[in-house]
């Protein structure tokens, strides 16, 4: 009997953590969105104001595709100015947007990284992206400072228009893991995976 006792005390308390878990991962999440889409909020204004060419990074010497679902009054209007938490091309591409996303950090948060191999990985990646989705979905990287612009990001979203690189270089506050979820928190994304 006691021992009947104390295993449905054991699984009880085991639920109460679990519970505990899910609240406090749910709380963080959310303290990160917030964060997140609070910052993009106040850069995607300013590049309103400045009339910047969302289509040119400053590192690359090309101009990626224009996007013909271009932001116009009505549609800033309809989507409460909101933008994406990626980058100005990214917003760009507006709402309802299909998203495969992931982190892409350096060896400060994994000792086995290996740029080289990283790169002919992504390579893969992207051609089966452009292969199993080619309906419409974008591959988004988010990345740190690791990953130069000029000799990685330039080539790869110059060559491919649904590709787009997020730079977390002033969002290090979240951890490179989760990176990859920040979709699921973006106003302007519909289905993420």
């Amino acid at each position: 009997m006691m021992r009947a006792f104390t295993k449905f005390t054991h699984t009880k308390s085991m639920t109460k953590g679990r519970i505990i878990d899910l609240i406090f991962i749910g709380l963080l999440g959310s303290f990160i969105v917030f964060i997140v889409s609070d910052y993009t909020s106040i850069t995607f204004s300013l590049s309103l104001l400045l009339h910047a060419d969302y289509r040119r990074r400053p590192e690359c010497e090309c101009l990626r595709p224009a996007l013909y679902q271009s932001i116009s009054s009505s549609t800033l209007e309809q989507n409460g100015n909101r933008s994406s938490l990626c980058s100005r091309y990214a917003t760009q591409r507006g709402p309802n947007q299909r998203i495969i996303s992931i982190s892409l950090f350096g060896p400060k948060e994994t000792k086995r990284f290996v740029l080289n191999r990283t790169l002919y990985f992504l390579d893969l990646l992207i051609k089966d992206v452009n292969m199993i989705y080619s309906d419409g979905f974008v591959l988004r990287i988010y990345h740190d400072k690791t990953i130069n612009a000029s000799s990685v990001i330039c080539p790869i979203e110059c060559k491919h228009s649904n590709v787009d690189f997020c730079d977390m270089t002033h969002k290090l506050y979240i951890p490179p893991k989760i990176w990859r979820f920040i979709p699921a928190g973006d106003p302007l994304v519909d289905i993420s995976k």
